[in-house]
């Protein structure tokens, strides 16, 4: 996260960090006690034997709880489109003042809106992680028509979040959580130029997944 300001702890109790070896490579949010969502490049052809998430703590380096993961569940239209994972835990959580879920939005969020993102991604283009959980929010959110990517097709599965200069995400964000009045909107998915250029960051609408996140959570869709 650029120019972010660092997260209390217990600020954010569904931020999770996604895990390769117990080194961080994504954000994700804690959505039940067994599951975690994340963008699918963060974990696509990865094995489930080396992935993990630690939850519960602000420090990327130490602290929190961690689990393995034993299932992951990628969208299965998951391609330049759809980038959505769903990560079963081994074990779950207990819930406590610095691990709690996020709950979903069934609703698209307004233009216009501000928006708050956390994670522990670079600081600047090509810089290193950020060793704290930083936050920032000076996202807006745009329009679908204003989010058209490059080539102008609408998309309703993406949401677009303005940044300002030198603010917004970055590498080792991805994968992490928007959210609106508490409620989970997105998840970090891409960035249209660069970390800190005034862009839109693309991020995977969670309103528009919710019914395929219940199935599986719920168990009503074999894994």
């Amino acid at each position: 996260i650029l120019s972010g300001l660092t997260a209390a702890t217990g600020q954010f109790p569904y931020q999770v960090s996604v895990r390769i070896n117990n080194q961080h490579i994504c954000g994700g949010a804690l959505i039940t006690q067994k599951f975690v969502v994340t963008a699918a490049h963060c974990v696509y052809n990865i094995d489930n034997a080396v992935l993990g998430v630690q939850a519960g703590t602000v420090n990327r380096i130490d602290g929190g709880e961690f689990r393995a993961v034993s299932t992951v569940i990628t969208h299965p239209q998951y391609g330049f489109d759809n980038d959505i994972a769903l990560l079963e835990l081994k074990t779950p959580y207990n819930y406590s003042d610095v691990i709690k879920p996020v709950a979903i939005t069934t609703w698209d969020v307004p233009a216009g809106e501000s928006v708050i993102i956390s994670g522990w991604g670079r600081i600047y283009e090509g810089g290193l992680l950020s060793n704290k959980l930083l936050y920032t929010r000076v996202l807006t959110t745009l329009k679908d028509e204003d989010c058209a990517k490059s080539d102008g097709t609408l998309n309703p599965s993406i949401l677009c979040l303005l940044s300002p200069q030198g603010r917004g995400f970055c590498d080792g964000d991805d994968g992490g959580p928007a959210v609106y009045k508490n409620i989970l909107i997105g998840i970090a998915s891409y960035i249209t130029k660069g970390c800190g250029t005034i862009a839109k960051g693309g991020f995977t609408k969670l309103a528009y997944y919710k019914e395929w996140i219940d199935a599986i959570v719920t168990g009503l869709v074999p894994n």
